[in-house]
């Protein structure tokens, strides 16, 4: 369990750094197109390095793969919220944002989206590694 949450700190590290930058460098738009183009290859890269690494058979890895990415979208979830809802209001020192994924909606819907479809992407690049 602790390879998966350490995955998921992993991509969740890089999609905070990333997004922020995007987000505050450019604009928000910068931001949402990072979270949609680059984040679908970091995260299914590192998938695809978990299963690699785990060694799983191909029918384990559907599983395995299911199991990592309820996990990683769970604990997406939960962070976003974290974050967005009271973390980033405490600092700027207003009220909690209770509204932050119907503001965010639908993007933020799709990025979790976004996230599962990584995982099969991943998984499938894993499967092919069995046969070369």
């Amino acid at each position: 369990m602790w390879q998966i949450v350490g995955g998921f700190a992993t991509m969740y590290a890089i999609a905070t750094i990333l997004g922020f930058a995007a987000y505050f460098l450019l604009n928000p738009t910068a931001m949402w197109v990072s979270v949609f183009t680059l984040m679908p290859a970091v995260s299914a890269w590192l998938i695809y390095r978990y299963l690699r690494k785990m060694k799983f058979t191909r029918e384990a890895s559907r599983a395995e793969c299911a199991k990592l990415l309820g996990v990683w979208i769970g604990l997406s979830f939960a962070f976003d919220a974290l974050v967005y809802i009271a973390v980033i209001p405490s600092l700027r020192h207003t009220s909690p944002n209770w509204t932050f994924f119907r503001d965010q909606s639908p993007w933020i819907w799709l990025s979790y989206a976004v996230l599962l479809v990584s995982g099969f992407v991943g998984r499938q690049a894993y499967l092919r590694s069995l046969h070369a």
